[in-house]
């Protein structure tokens, strides 16, 4: 059966990676609607996070939120900032998508 926990978790993923991106737009919150956006960014990810916790273990919940949002903003800044990760950053980020898939498939947490 299918768990709807993950449909909050990506949502809660989705509007952290969001949020963290335009963080650098915002120019220390003085312009208003970046600054907007990257609130209302966050407050929809832990509130979708907290609804995604009700069904998925906390541990896998937030090791798969951390892990992919770390990816997620990595290729958002490639694509908003033309910031370039080098070999270890990628191969880092290749072993957290690894380690996120491995901790859903096999853990019985």
């Amino acid at each position: 059966m299918f768990n709807l926990g993950f449909l909050w978790l990506a949502l809660s993923i989705g509007s952290e990676i969001t949020g963290t991106s335009m963080i650098k737009k915002t120019n220390g919150f003085s312009k208003l609607a970046p600054s907007v956006l990257v609130i209302f960014a966050y407050a929809l990810c832990y509130y979708a996070l907290t609804r995604a916790m009700n069904t998925i273990p906390v541990g896998v919940a937030y090791s798969l939120w951390c892990g992919f949002g770390i990816v997620g903003v990595t290729i958002c800044s490639m694509l908003l900032y033309k910031q370039k990760p080098d070999f270890p950053a990628i191969l880092a980020m290749a072993l957290i998508i690894a380690g996120g898939m491995i901790m859903n498939i096999f853990s019985t947490m």
